[in-house]
């Protein structure tokens, strides 16, 4: 329930701050909705997400969206973060996670789209 309410909380304070599916790129929403489903995937403030066997990890959400949102997303408008951004963003619509306890993370795509060009 602690988690949903910071979520929630996450979520508010973002949209007030001029957030909000309306203003971010495909590329920012396809960083944002993997941050928010990884850090689904585990108890507590940390997100871990998975392909192919390899692990990452981020201690918060804002730890994850650094690296997926403003990091991925800073350079031409995020065209150069995914091969196919708009073939993308379904994808991880429909990612799950995988495991759990904390073993638990999100199942990254494998498909081509979702990788860096």
């Amino acid at each position: 329930m602690r988690k949903i309410i910071g979520l929630a909380l996450v979520g508010l304070l973002w949209l007030s701050c001029g957030g909000g599916s309306g203003s971010q790129s495909t590329c920012q929403m396809i960083g944002t909705l993997t941050c928010q489903k990884a850090c689904d995937c585990l108890d507590g403030p940390a997100c871990q997400i998975s392909q192919g066997g390899f692990a990452i990890s981020f201690d918060t959400m804002a730890d994850c969206q650094a690296f997926f949102v403003t990091a991925a997303c800073s350079q031409n408008g995020g065209a150069m973060a995914y091969n196919d951004a708009n073939a993308c963003l379904p994808l991880i619509q429909a990612a799950a996670c995988t495991g759990s306890g904390t073993d638990a993370a999100l199942a990254y795509p494998a498909d081509d789209a979702c990788q860096s060009p």
